[in-house]
């Protein structure tokens, strides 16, 4: 018999916990897959990166010893009232990080919010959100507020490596329940020619070999996936700022967790903390 591996959902009460929780809700609905939900007591300084103190991480928040009872009744009621049963409440006691990691061995999704709100700032708080998209097992979804709840497109970081193609299969499979399109960008940053004529020239010659690329490296998918509707940009703009400026019309962007493949000048695990930061859509990285 087969076990279905659930949506591990990090909590802790906060606002953009709660937006991450209704994310993961609806995501358990369409799936028909179980949900876990897990609220960490952090008692111990993190070890990782060499830095000490008191951490939360984007989504969840330092939970004193004891209050992580109440975070989940209230985490019981969100799912309940959105019409979610038989989800998995759980607690944990030790380093944010750690426990997260550690659970998600055992996920297929793991699910957190944008923002921390623990003792150390915002931007030690994003380092540790980009540390789980980075290590975890399984892939790892950043619930930050969508521009357009109403967008119906699925944006794809591409760069030909095998994480960019990984991320492109799981957007498409995705769109295949969905209905949604998929939009694979290519992207990357022109640099500075010594003339303006040979810049339109190059540029002109660069973006059509690129855009031939593209097109073989989606040829596969499209016989793959007949049903979704799937197009393509290449922009010679930075890749980073590509997704960020797409994420504004998207109901996701998807990125892989890393990669250099035969397109050159994307890097696709320094792109990922860029859009982790700035995307007006939640964030799905793959591995």
């Amino acid at each position: 018999m087969t076990t279905t591996l659930p949506i591990l959902v990090a909590y802790d009460g906060s606002a953009d916990a709660e937006r991450a929780l209704h994310w993961a809700a609806a995501e358990s609905l369409r799936t028909h897959v179980p949900l876990r939900v897990l609220a960490v007591n952090a008692v111990l300084p993190p070890t990782w990166g060499g830095m000490t103190g008191a951490v939360g991480m984007a989504g969840l928040v330092d939970i004193p010893v004891g209050d992580s009872k109440a975070v989940l009744e209230q985490a019981g009621k969100t799912l309940s009232d959105a019409g979610v049963g038989g989800a998995t409440l759980d607690q944990a006691t030790g380093h944010v990080v750690d426990e997260l990691l550690r659970a998600g061995e055992s996920a297929s999704l793991l699910v957190t919010g944008s923002h921390g709100h623990g003792r150390t700032g915002e931007a030690l708080i994003g380092s540790v959100s980009q540390h789980l998209a980075r290590h975890a097992t399984c892939p790892v979804v950043v619930v930050r507020p969508a521009r357009d709840p109403e967008a119906r497109r699925i944006v794809v970081g591409i760069d030909g490596s095998r994480a960019s193609a990984a991320a492109l299969e799981h957007a498409c499979r995705r769109a295949e329940d969905t209905g949604e399109t998929v939009v694979a960008i290519h992207a990357w940053k022109v640099r500075a020619p010594s003339t303006d004529v040979w810049s339109s020239d190059a540029r002109s010659v660069d973006s059509q070999e690129r855009e031939l690329l593209l097109s073989e490296s989606l040829a596969g998918v499209r016989e793959d996936h007949p049903d979704v509707r799937l197009e393509q940009e290449v922009v010679p703009v930075a890749p980073g700022q590509a997704l960020v400026d797409a994420s504004a019309g998207a109901s996701l962007v998807v990125v892989g967790s890393r990669g250099l493949g035969f397109f050159s000048g994307l890097l696709l695990g320094s792109v990922s903390q860029v859009v982790l930061h700035r995307a007006e859509c939640p964030v799905l990285v793959v591995r």
